[in-house]
């Protein structure tokens, strides 16, 4: 699993624009036919949440400062 607590918060960002742009595409696929892994969209959407939830800590860290 990885460790989005050391990383930057432009990582991040880019790690979350990443797995919206699969999640977009496997929903895609979705609709027009048939997965191979339909579980992979859960476990997208999970780490979006991670993601965002890792951003959201790190900047308000430094807003508090």
């Amino acid at each position: 699993m990885e460790s989005f607590g050391e990383k930057l918060p432009q990582e991040l960002a880019h790690g979350l624009k990443e797995a919206e742009q699969s999640l977009f595409n496997l929903r895609m696929r979705k609709c027009s036919s048939r997965l191979d892994k339909p579980h992979m969209i859960a476990i997208l959407k999970r780490q979006i949440a991670r993601i965002k939830t890792f951003l959201r800590q790190k900047t308000c860290k430094n807003c508090n400062k």
